[in-house]
């Protein structure tokens, strides 16, 4: 298979979200899901997308907590009020898995999002609710992928239980929107081409705030599993704290990294303001850096930007360093030798 089908499925990203959102944003849910106080959203990796882009897109209209779990442990607060998210591409990642198990065990409110495995079967057996997608718009097979299934069903799920709002005009001018956002840079790769010719060679360390702290996360993502390619991710005001002063050693620090800044007109003055201070301390510390500006009106088509542009500079990169973007050797590695 081609590493093209690669390509492939981030031309189909707008297919999924819209394939997704119409899926889970239909399924009838159980009545009592009306009565939890909190949403726990257990996620590993890819499946941890949608939770972070979701909430950060929708930070100041969700009418409860939304808390994410990576690992395999939920909290001792989690009860019976507490509805448990569990969110897995391929529905075998063991984490979430463990979770199910506890959820289960403490009595919560559980609900799943995959497109197979132990979670798919647990949901064929009406053991659990949960929304079930096929994965025919991400040919590539890699779940992150398949990161409009993931926010999609995300964002459809907890628009069901009307824990947001968001109509199926905003969903389908949305998938509308990652569509020809993504087009647009196909046709014309200039962009893509330079900001990849300028971080091959380095560890890019991508730096965001408010709503693009999540896409920082997806991109940085991208490129280690993608491009083979180590990068970091940091967000202002919180690094503001700590950061700066950590420039001085290494010696070399300008040889091995470049800042990656994700800037956007919607975010709060003072943070515009740090950005803009921050790239002015670290150009005299001879840092490079490239700065991404985001010309989306709102919170959600910002973030689709920042991960489309991701996407495909982490696949240039791929290609640059003549690696198959689609595998993880590595991770299926360590994997194997945890049994």
């Amino acid at each position: 298979m081609s590493i093209h089908v690669y390509l492939k499925s981030i031309g189909y990203y707008h297919s999924q979200f819209k394939e997704s959102w119409n899926g889970s944003n239909r399924i009838k849910m159980p009545k009592n899901f009306q009565g939890v106080s909190e949403v726990i959203i257990a996620g590993m990796g890819g499946s941890s997308f949608g939770v972070r882009v979701v909430t950060s897109a929708f930070s100041d209209e969700l009418v409860l907590p939304i808390h994410l779990v990576e690992g395999y442990d939920l909290p001792e607060y989690a009860d019976e009020t507490t509805l448990v998210l569990v969110t897995s591409y391929s529905g075998n990642t063991e984490e979430t898995v463990s979770i199910l198990e506890q959820a289960r065990v403490k009595g919560c409110k559980i609900f799943a999002i995959t497109s197979g495995g132990k979670l798919k079967n647990a949901v064929d057996s009406g053991n659990i609710p949960g929304y079930i997608f096929d994965t025919n718009y991400n040919p590539s097979g890699s779940p992150r992928t398949g990161i409009g299934y993931i926010v999609g069903s995300t964002l459809g799920v907890l628009t069901s239980l009307k824990f947001l709002e968001f109509s199926q005009q905003k969903a389908m001018r949305t998938a509308s929107f990652i569509k020809h956002f993504t087009e647009l840079l196909s046709r014309s790769s200039d962009m893509i081409f330079k900001i990849s010719s300028k971080i091959d060679g380095y560890s890019p360390i991508f730096i965001a705030s408010e709503h693009l702290v999540s896409a920082s996360y997806v991109i940085r993502n991208f490129m280690n599993e993608t491009s083979k390619n180590i990068g970091f991710t940091y967000d202002i005001p919180s690094m503001n704290h700590h950061f700066l002063d950590g420039l001085d050693f290494p010696n070399d620090i300008n040889k091995k990294y470049i800042f990656v800044y994700l800037i956007s007109s919607l975010y709060n003055e003072r943070n515009k303001k740090r950005f803009e201070i921050m790239r002015g301390i670290t150009k005299e510390k001879g840092i490079n850096d490239i700065a991404i500006t985001l010309g989306a009106k709102d919170k959600l088509d910002e973030i689709w930007e920042a991960i489309i542009i991701g996407s495909l500079v982490s696949y240039n990169l791929a290609v640059a360093h003549k690696v198959d973007p689609r595998t993880n050797e590595m991770v299926d590695l360590l994997k194997r030798e945890l049994g």
